[in-house]
């Protein structure tokens, strides 16, 4: 009977040991499955966002004198108009949203004689507000026209306003309406304003056209592109480790084995989302992001210290 039980005790163990090893046994054999990045020539970019309005260049206030007042450039707030002492409008000829032409007819005013003065344009425009009545006496606006020549009128922060120059491209969204056109830096402001505590300073971008269903006032985001490398290789920020700075590649050799090798690289353009690598790898080259499921301890991911600055 203790032999029976000895050996019921042994066929047991076999059997426990074989289901160990067949679960152990594949999983020490299993290959480490790496998330990689394939390095290739691509653009690197590095771009600065900025917040504003799309505007019109200028809008003139005319009232009861002979020349208009600028009450407002590139989307600035609008400043009332006084014209001095108040006289009574005769004939107002035009009406709100109309276009007009250099020298087209605006308004007439009786003068302190008595005379009517007419007032014309003095550029081109459309008429954005009819602000009194004929036979009414005002010494403010009477009507105001806007030069309806788009700007994108955007403020970038200090930390990135040097970064910025004139000529460089920009690509502008209006949430608003989701359209998305292009521009180009034509000014930077060189005073500061104040935002929340951080100085800020205005950036101009001319735009030759406008998507259809914009509308002056309409908020908008300006992405800048301050730098650009095309065609280089670049691996994102993410894939960087150490101080030096190093990235880890993936080799597979002849026979299917895997292992993991550190490379010190030099570092080119630092973009938004990538960062050209000048040496140390090559195209094809696979850099590992990572551990399917997990991130590999004791690697350190992100950018050494710098890596996202200029210089």
């Amino acid at each position: 009977m203790k032999k029976r039980r000895w050996m019921w005790f042994l066929g047991s163990a076999a059997v426990l040991i074989a289901i160990i090893a067949s679960i152990a046994i594949p999983a020490l054999t299993e290959q480490t499955q790496y998330e990689t990045y394939e390095v290739t020539p691509t653009a690197v970019v590095k771009t600065v966002a900025a917040n504003g309005q799309l505007a019109e260049s200028q809008l003139l206030a005319y009232g009861p004198s002979q020349q208009p007042i600028l009450v407002s450039a590139n989307g600035s707030q609008v400043v009332p108009a006084q014209f001095g002492i108040s006289l009574e409008i005769n004939q107002i000829e035009v009406t709100e949203g109309q276009s007009v032409l250099e020298g087209d007819l605006l308004f007439s005013y009786n003068s302190q004689l008595g005379q009517s003065v007419e007032v014309t344009a003095i550029a081109d425009g459309i008429v954005r507000s009819v602000d009194t009545s004929e036979g009414l006496r005002t010494s403010g606006q009477v009507v105001s026209v806007g030069s309806a020549v788009p700007v994108v009128s955007v403020f970038a922060s200090e930390y990135d306003a040097d970064l910025v120059d004139i000529g460089q491209k920009a690509s502008i969204e209006l949430d608003a309406i989701n359209a998305v056109f292009e521009g180009d830096v034509i000014s930077i402001g060189q005073v500061a304003r104040s935002v929340s505590g951080i100085k800020q300073y205005e950036v101009l971008v001319e735009v030759t056209k406008i998507p259809t269903g914009a509308r002056f006032g309409m908020s908008a985001t300006a992405e800048i592109e301050v730098e650009r490398s095309a065609s280089v290789l670049a691996v994102p920020f993410s894939a960087l480790i150490g101080e030096l700075p190093e990235v880890q590649i993936l080799v597979t050799g002849a026979s299917g084995e895997q292992t993991v090798s550190t490379v010190e690289v030099k570092l080119g353009t630092r973009g938004d989302s990538l960062v050209e690598i000048t040496s140390g790898l090559e195209a094809g080259d696979l850099v590992v992001m990572g551990i399917s499921g997990d991130v590999p301890s004791p690697v350190k991911f992100g950018p050494p210290p710098g890596a996202r600055n200029n210089g």
